[in-house]
């Protein structure tokens, strides 16, 4: 498309009238999915504040000997670094979440505009918000398993200390 067309296509878009019921649902998954990546990023957070008060409010000889013990230091830096990697994810989704969401819109209204000569622009649109909706998603599973991950690090350290 010329400049002059796209110009010509984005001012009959925004002029196009999306009934509440042609998007509705779609936003309301859209909503429980940033829901669900709020609560893991609020998790990745408090995950490194409950390790950093953990380590700061233990009397000296035991963080000592939690960092003496072997394999503890890598654990407990591990649930670290996977708690900062399943923040990063939770933004990332957010991030990509959003473009995801244009393009869905985009879709909905160049179909609305019921034009023939715009269907090489709804497949573009689709293919973009399919592509971004699966990149969404492999944030999303890669901020619950790093989230695992992180959990599962801090309490086998724990745990090896007591045991210790």
């Amino acid at each position: 498309m010329s400049d002059d067309t796209t110009l010509e296509v984005d001012r009959r878009l925004a002029e196009v009238d999306v009934p509440e019921t042609r998007f509705r649902a779609d936003m309301e998954l859209h909503g429980r999915s940033l829901e669900l990546s709020s609560e893991l990023l609020k998790l990745g957070l408090g995950g490194i504040a409950v390790v950093g008060f953990a380590l700061g409010a233990a009397p000296g000889l035991l963080v000592q000997r939690l960092f003496e013990a072997p394999y503890q230091k890598q654990l407990v830096s591990l649930s670290i670094v996977a708690f900062a990697l399943a923040v990063g994810c939770a933004l990332l989704h957010r991030f990509f979440a959003s473009g995801a969401s244009f393009h869905h819109l985009q879709v909905i209204k160049l179909v609305l505009l019921n034009d023939r000569s715009l269907n090489d622009a709804v497949a573009a649109n689709m293919r973009h918000r399919t592509r971004k909706f699966m990149v969404c998603h492999r944030w999303l599973q890669g901020a619950a398993m790093c989230l695992v991950l992180a959990a599962s690090a801090l309490a086998a350290a724990f745990i090896r200390m007591l045991l210790r």
